[in-house]
């Protein structure tokens, strides 16, 4: 949505790009990941190309100018996935008992290094032009702030229970890298965070049940919820209140985006 660009895959696993709305298909890729998930980073330049579970990925980056394609071999067990402007990554590796490894792989590099352990994944997020990430643990009802990978991996606590985290489905970012979005299975509600700590977090209550945040057009807007499950919701934090809306569903069906936000 917001550098009207799409990213396709054909049964066959081939990587197609489209510029939006109405661009002539390019293929990307020919040996791609068929069934897989796609991930873009913070400024649109990177994506990744996996299928959870799965040991084999697809860095794609250059997408606004020159895509190149890099693959990537997964530890297994993968179940989630973020990847940085740098083309750094992130991974989430499931345990029997629910909780996460989270793994990072640097830019042109070629093994994952262990960052945290989660009780229970709740989300990740890339902040634009950095190799820095919050982690959120849907266990703890914590979110963190993960930087300096290459060294010393320092976690910095962003936000616990007492200031509305509780039990995290998602984690996005604004932008332009100064707020942050935590999507709340329990309570059905969004928590913005201003990540330069000069406001307090904002909780907005939900009447949905926020599984996801995905970009939606705007510096800090996100769509909550898969289209075609019922009502599709919105969370928009640009103002001095954060509000939830519902996206009328001819718009949710014709656009597929969320219309005005």
């Amino acid at each position: 949505m917001q550098k009207n660009l799409a990213l396709l895959t054909t049964n066959s696993g081939s990587v197609i790009s489209v510029a939006l709305p109405q661009g002539e298909p390019q293929e990307v890729s020919g040996t791609g990941i068929p069934k897989a998930s796609i991930v873009f980073s913070p400024s649109c330049t990177t994506s990744l190309i996996f299928a959870p579970g799965g040991s084999a990925g697809l860095l794609v980056q250059g997408l606004l100018s020159n895509p190149t394609t890099t693959p990537v071999n997964f530890p297994t067990g993968n179940s989630a996935a973020a990847v940085a402007d740098s083309g750094s990554i992130l991974i989430a590796v499931s345990a029997a008992n629910g909780a996460s490894s989270i793994q990072f792989l640097a830019s042109g590099m070629g093994s994952f290094q262990p960052v945290d352990a989660l009780g229970k994944f709740g989300g990740m997020a890339f902040l634009p032009g950095a190799d820095t990430a919050l982690l959120a643990d849907a266990s703890a009802n914590t979110v963190v702030e993960a930087s300096h990978f290459s060294s010393t991996v320092s976690l910095t606590s962003l936000a616990s229970a007492a200031d509305g985290v509780s039990q995290p489905t998602a984690v996005a970012i604004s932008a332009d890298g100064y707020l942050a979005a935590i999507a709340n299975g329990n309570g059905s509600s969004v928590l913005r965070l201003d990540l330069s700590g000069k406001s307090a977090p904002i909780k907005t209550i939900c009447h949905c049940s926020p599984t996801e945040l995905v970009p939606l057009a705007g510096n800090f807007a996100f769509r909550l919820n898969e289209p075609g499950s019922g009502t599709v919701w919105a969370f928009d934090g640009s103002g001095s209140l954060p509000r939830v809306v519902f996206i009328p569903t001819d718009q949710a069906a014709t656009t597929g985006h969320g219309g005005g936000l």
